[in-house]
């Protein structure tokens, strides 16, 4: 059976959409705080980079500065995070997990793991062809929604 482009395009509409509907509904719950989608994306990024300032962050979540400003600063509140400013670079902040918030990432990434699973199971029964037509689509699919904004 051949799809054609249009459906096919209306098709990968409806995933995104999925995608983007699971994602604001996954508050995660961590000793009686409330992690949105949006602070744990950030944590994870002060995980991965805890050398980025909050410019490097923002470039590296592709959102304004302010946004992770605003983000830096509920976090902060919630005591998952220490923002520390450089005294050399006044303007430059960074920041770091606290004990609590390697939990809070930790606990998240255990939950995210039976799905990463699965799909990783499903993905080892493709043949490598089948898995590079994949991740080149991919690739055009980020590129062109990172053009979108």
């Amino acid at each position: 059976m051949q799809l054609e482009p249009r459906k096919l395009a209306r098709q990968i509409r409806r995933v995104i959409n999925l995608l983007i509907f699971l994602e604001k509904r996954s508050v995660l719950q961590h000793q009686g705080l409330r992690l949105h989608p949006s602070e744990i994306h950030l944590m994870q990024v002060i995980r991965e980079r805890p050398d980025l300032n909050a410019g490097g962050m923002a470039q590296r979540l592709g959102v304004s500065n302010g946004a992770v400003s605003q983000t830096l600063a509920r976090l902060e509140k919630k005591g998952v995070i220490k923002k520390a400013k450089d005294p050399s670079l006044k303007n430059r902040v960074t920041a770091v997990l606290t004990a609590v918030g390697n939990e809070a990432i930790e606990r998240f990434e255990t939950q995210q793991a039976s799905s990463v699973k699965a799909f990783s199971v499903y993905l080892a029964g493709l043949s490598e062809s089948e898995r590079e037509v994949i991740g080149s689509f991919l690739s055009e699919v980020e590129e062109f929604l990172k053009g979108l904004r």
